[in-house]
């Protein structure tokens, strides 16, 4: 087995290799589905987010099973206990097999529902062909390559998995680019993934039969290491309809062109919450859990504050930046479709509220999934999700897909809420005062220096990318200034002590 990394050195492994891939999928992520958007049309976009939306909620064969396993890890690894990794990793390994049988029933059966559903906007056989094609890269997940990443995250080592996944992503999205521009047909173009993850399988089974010996032990599951798989099924549950809401009733009640248009927006903040989400939250997760499980609460303590303070500090820069910025995107992303207004200034600022909401908690989200509490939130989760579809449907008819909109923010307003004062009471063990201190100047800094860059620019429809990345290094020039400025004020001594951790890691590197 494997020599342990040093917590430090694994949270910047960590953090660097998911930068580098979340930029590099936040850059085809933008690229591909555009290429979509102006190569086949705003009905197959809008069929294409549709189906992924819906594998979304096929997932739930296996929701919960990530997280409770990579939990259940977290106490053997440390220890060091090779037969208990066995154990747990035979059961995690049944479970995935299971979940991979269910989720390609279930791919099969919705294929053949979707003409009924979507009617003449596209010809049956493409959409069934579509579903299936994407849904066998969701599917070859639960069954060959779930099982090796959970092992890797538990084990601090998430940056094999995405160092080999960011390789991949390249080769997929390279490959499906050219088979765009030669007018392959859109069934071959979304098959590509399932080739990648293929691939990306074998080159960490690799990896995982030579670093951890211990895997070819035969020992017998131990399933009751994953009981806490249930409660957290019913987050991903709950996650799964708050996120997936609007784009299910725009597809049933509205039109694929309205679905288009919400995932134009969707597709840049879904964008920034991964990317933020990535580097600093599954990064360091691992991290965490070990620090409770082994019970050391100072190191704890200080650990969290650094990180909620440098996680703020990067929303605030970010959703700055963003705040200016997303509708110049948005003129330019979708300056070839001039039959249909993408620019919604007021969409905007919606989805600009619910992707700070849903950022400002991920901290102490990050301590509640450490600490493996997914049974004592699970109430919280619940009436979120009944907040977001009750107040989505009462809006729906009367707003359109600024009703949907409305449902979210007022669902994540609660349950961000709960999260914090959970997991710092009941956790933590401290005050939420100074989280909802930070909380008020990320909302001065974004306020100020849109205000600043409205008075001094004030371009919000532009006509090239050129143009668009002048304006976003301006912009980003503002927001950085605004942010500094407000930190100095506020946290001088936490600024100091993270640069400070920065400049001990270096020279403990060098």
């Amino acid at each position: 087995m494997q020599k342990t990394l040093g917590r430090k050195k694994a949270s910047i492994y960590n953090m660097i290799s998911m930068g580098a891939y979340q930029l590099t999928t936040a850059l085809f992520g933008f690229i591909l589905p555009n290429l979509i958007l102006n190569h086949y049309g705003a009905n197959l976009h809008g069929y294409t987010s549709t189906v992924s939306n819906i594998m979304g909620y096929i997932a739930l064969v296996n929701a919960g099973l990530a997280p409770a396993a990579v939990q259940a890890l977290y106490a053997p690894l440390v220890r060091r206990d090779e037969k208990r990794i066995c154990e747990v990793l035979a059961a995690i390994n049944r479970f995935y097999i299971i979940s991979g049988c269910l989720y390609t029933v279930a791919v099969v059966g919705i294929a053949f529902i979707m003409p009924a559903i979507i009617g003449d906007q596209l010809p049956g056989a493409m959409s069934i062909a579509l579903m299936i094609v994407i849904g066998a890269s969701n599917t070859l997940e639960c069954f060959v390559y779930s099982k090796y990443k959970v092992l890797l995250q538990a084990d601090q080592r998430l940056f094999v998995v995405s160092s080999v996944d960011q390789i991949f992503y390249i080769v997929r999205v390279v490959s499906q680019i050219v088979l765009i521009h030669f007018k392959v047909s859109i069934v071959w173009v979304m098959f590509v993934p399932a080739i990648m993850v293929i691939c990306r399988m074998l080159v960490l089974a690799v990896y995982c039969k030579k670093y951890y010996c211990f895997k070819t032990r035969k020992v017998k599951a131990d399933y009751a290491a994953l009981s806490n798989r249930w409660s957290a099924m019913i987050h991903q549950i709950t996650g799964l309809v708050v996120f997936n809401t609007d784009v299910t009733l725009l597809t049933l009640f509205g039109t694929l062109v309205e679905v288009s248009i919400y995932s134009v927006y969707n597709l840049v903040f879904n964008q920034l919450y991964h990317f933020l989400t990535n580097i600093f939250s599954s990064s360091t997760l691992a991290s965490f859990g070990q620090l409770i499980s082994e019970n050391k609460r100072d190191r704890l303590l200080k650990a969290y504050d650094l990180y909620e303070f440098g996680y703020f500090v990067v929303i605030a820069f970010v959703y700055g930046v963003s705040a200016a910025m997303i509708l110049p995107f948005v003129s330019v992303y979708t300056l070839d479709m001039q039959d249909i207004i993408y620019y919604r200034p007021i969409a905007a600022v919606m989805f600009l509220i619910i992707g700070i909401a849903n950022n400002i908690r991920i901290p102490c989200l990050s301590m509640i999934n450490a600490a493996g509490h997914f049974k004592n939130t699970q109430n919280h989760a619940l009436l979120e999700a009944l907040i977001n579809i009750t107040v989505s449907l009462l809006l729906l008819k009367p707003l359109g897909m600024y009703g949907l909109l409305i449902g979210t923010i007022c669902s994540f307003a609660y349950r961000t809420t709960m999260i914090i004062i959970y997991a710092q009471r009941n956790i933590l063990g401290i005050s939420s005062k100074k989280t909802a201190m930070r909380f008020l100047y990320v909302l001065l800094i974004i306020a100020v220096s849109n205000i600043i860059y409205k008075i001094f620019v004030g371009v919000y429809q532009l006509t090239s990318w050129i143009q668009w990345i002048q304006y976003a290094i301006i912009a980003s020039l503002i927001t950085g200034g605004v942010t500094i400025a407000v930190v100095m004020v506020f946290e001088r001594n936490t600024f100091k002590a993270c640069l400070q951790t920065v400049l001990n890691r270096n020279k403990a590197k060098g």
